[in-house]
């Protein structure tokens, strides 16, 4: 006989003897008390009691007398650790409640009726301090706690909690924490710090926290928003709120989809964490994960409900946005609107106490920012980063000569008067003679060049792929953010940033008139850009052709920009009493010339321009009893 069909043939029978299981039960939450008036005896129908009963695949429900919403304070001593699986508590089966409806572009409407408020103390102990899990302390509790729990799915709660002294007598408060191999968690259509009102905050330490410890066990699988799955997926919003850190990950597989991480419901108001701060005397960050392989922020391109997998999230009191600080390979990170609200341009407060970067992530990791190209929600999965204050985009640290490289990809990304330093990052924080070396044939010349424009023809050069780690070259165009590149005009280079995708090009494909390889001609005509346009690209070098996924790609530095015809820039610089005229072009491509009237003739070139890295500057001796002057640009 076949062992695997006699395997299956044996599991059969013991299924078929085993006699029938307890049908899973539905405990019904009725009362906002967990203890009678003696303060001992636990409530019937109390939630406490719930969770001292539930058993595996066991639901909570709530049907509490009353209008309005129902607050159930944590008792001193906490809730009992939730060790059994397929738990499902479900705060929307309270009367009155209900789910978001909304897009995730159009607000949370969510009517939320049940709060499990811990915001009594100091001293109140929410659960897991002290308990001896793995990645836990006695300075950590939590309002709810799953140990082992298998498939938990928390809906429809407010979560309200308070900052403590993060002490074994004051612990750091999680919402929700998952110990030791609580895989498979589902946290949905819940608000984090947030009561049902919409406006009053009450956070805490995070929202979720998930260490595995030493030798501990991952919670794997974890969903922090909506599954994308088709159903019902608007629902599954959650809005997170005022957390020192929202999310405290150490775990794999998690997809965090679908919230608003310090954006109050309506999708255009921020929580100003850099005041929190201030009063905490702390750091008030989004989003960490020290074991972050595989997971997932925004949408997943998988063609179900992409467009509702976005996260709308506010800045961070914080060196970094996003921080992986340990194992860290298949993130990606895609659809996701970072320092603006819903509507693309209402800003979010910046902190003055930090300037962000967006995301680190360490040596030997690969993460896609934007979209793979799969043909997949690809206008979906760029993210929007406005107004980011700091200057790494990706600190991809340790990446230098004899560690492993970080895979990074970076496309169809919008960016908005950020000051990043370059895109990915910068030669200065990385070098990319070495960082590129086991990408393309030179790395001395990894960034793009770009000639000019010259009848609505671009003309540019790249280096090819080393054809051994990798074999394949797409060309990104893009308009480029105009705010970058007259910040900080003393800087050598401009502030080069993405703005508007405009097309993916193959290194002589059917819209490349230039046959030389790694030599191309677009014809942007057709484009309606005006002269005044700035231009870039970069290229993205992957081991498959036109699909480039983290692990099996890289995308190369952004190239200087060009325009038909640049803008000429004047300024006085500080202390200086010439005046100084500058523009954004490849050396020795245009002139400038003054003129005493406005004419079509009698133009003077004016000599002594110097170039260094992306800007022409001539310096231009005023003379105060001279006629007026204008100045103008030519292509030589």
């Amino acid at each position: 006989m076949n062992f695997k069909f006699f395997k299956l043939l044996f599991l059969g029978l013991v299924v078929a003897v085993a006699g029938p299981t307890c049908p899973a039960a539905i405990l019904t939450v009725t009362t906002v008390e967990n203890y009678l008036s003696d303060n001992t005896t636990v409530a019937p129908g109390s939630f406490l009691q719930a969770l001292q009963s539930a058993g595996d695949g066991d639901s909570i429900y709530f049907n509490i007398p009353g209008a309005g919403s129902h607050v159930i304070a944590t008792p001193q001593s906490g809730y009992p650790l939730i060790t059994v699986s397929n738990l499902n508590i479900d705060g929307y089966s309270q009367p009155g409640s209900s789910p978001n409806t909304n897009s995730i572009l159009g607000g949370n409407n969510a009517q939320i009726r049940i709060v499990l408020d811990s915001t009594a103390g100091p001293g109140q102990r929410t659960l897991l301090g002290p308990l001896n899990n793995p990645g836990f302390d006695n300075s950590e509790s939590a309002i709810l706690g799953l140990v082992g729990a298998k498939n938990a799915r928390i809906r429809g709660l407010s979560f309200l909690s308070r900052y403590t002294a993060e002490s074994d007598a004051d612990p750091d408060i999680y919402c929700v924490a998952l110990i030791n191999d609580s895989t498979g968690a589902r946290l949905q259509g819940c608000w984090f710090g947030l009561a049902p009102d919409g406006t009053t905050v009450a956070g805490g330490s995070s929202a979720v926290a998930s260490f595995k410890g030493d030798g501990g066990s991952t919670s794997s699988g974890l969903i922090f928003g909506t599954d994308g799955d088709g159903v019902r997926d608007v629902a599954e919003f959650n809005v997170c709120i005022g957390m020192q850190l929202a999310l405290n990950l150490e775990t794999p597989n998690v997809k965090v989809s679908g919230n608003y991480i310090n954006v109050f419901p309506n999708g255009v108001t921020f929580f100003n964490v850099g005041a929190l701060a201030d009063s905490l005397g702390t750091t008030v960050e989004s989003i960490e994960n020290g074991d972050g392989d595989n997971m997932v922020i925004g949408t997943d391109g998988d063609g179900f409900s992409d467009a509702n997998e976005r996260n709308i999230i506010g800045h961070s009191a914080y060196p970094r946005i996003i921080e992986f600080w340990g194992n860290a390979t298949n993130v990606v990170v895609a659809g996701n609107y970072f320092g603006v609200g819903v509507d693309g341009h209402t800003q979010a407060p910046v902190p003055t106490n930090a300037s962000p970067d967006f995301v680190q992530i360490e040596s030997g990791g690969s993460i896609r920012i934007g979209s793979n190209g799969d043909g997949r929600s690809d206008t979906l999965e760029g993210n929007l980063f406005y107004n980011l204050p700091g200057a790494k985009f990706v600190d991809a640290t340790g990446t230098q000569s004899g560690d492993a490289i970080t895979k990074i990809v970076v496309r169809r990304n919008q960016f908005s008067h950020c000051n990043f330093a370059g895109i990915p990052f910068a030669d200065s924080a990385v070098s990319y003679a070495s960082y590129y070396s086991s990408v393309v044939t030179d790395a001395t010349a990894a960034v793009p060049v770009l000639q000019q424009i010259k009848g609505g023809i671009l003309n540019g050069s790249f280096v090819p792929p080393d054809g051994i780690n990798y074999s394949n070259a797409l060309i990104d165009l893009y308009t480029v953010d105009g705010p970058g590149l007259v910040t900080r005009l003393s800087w050598p280079r401009p502030l080069v940033h993405p703005s508007r995708w405009l097309g993916g090009y193959k290194d002589n494909g059917p819209f490349d008139f230039d046959p030389t390889p790694n030599q191309f001609s677009i014809n942007i005509t057709g484009l309606g850009l005006a002269e005044s346009t700035y231009v870039a690209v970069a290229v993205t070098y992957s081991k498959e052709d036109r699909l480039f996924n983290a692990d099996s790609a890289v995308t190369g530095p952004l190239s200087l920009p060009v325009a038909s015809r640049p803008t000429l820039l004047m300024s006085y610089p500080p202390g200086s009493s010439q005046l100084e005229l500058s523009w954004i072009a490849p050396a020795g491509v245009f002139t400038a010339q003054s003129n005493e009237v406005v004419d079509y003739v009698n133009w003077i070139e004016i000599l002594g321009e110097s170039y260094s890295d992306g800007r022409n500057v001539l310096p231009v001796q005023i003379d105060l009893f001279s006629p007026n002057q204008f100045y103008r640009l030519i292509s030589r």
